[in-house]
């Protein structure tokens, strides 16, 4: 499967459905605090175990970042 993450395409071979719960914890991306879009529509977190990644998919992730 091929999709982009942040502008930068990448190749994922999995077994069985990628979701974006699965897709953040391949890429080691905490989920507190992190906002994704799946080609311009922002899903809530509550929908990350269920929404399926699909080839082709556009995907932003955006995390917060502390300090100062």
């Amino acid at each position: 499967m091929e999709i982009t993450v942040n502008n930068k395409q990448e190749q994922f071979s999995a077994e069985g459905p990628v979701t974006v719960a699965s897709l953040l914890d391949m890429k080691g991306i905490r989920q507190n605090g992190t906002a994704v879009s799946v080609n311009d529509h922002i899903v809530c977190h509550d929908c990350w175990n269920s929404h399926e990644i699909k080839d082709g998919d556009r995907i932003v992730i955006i995390s917060a970042a502390f300090g100062g």
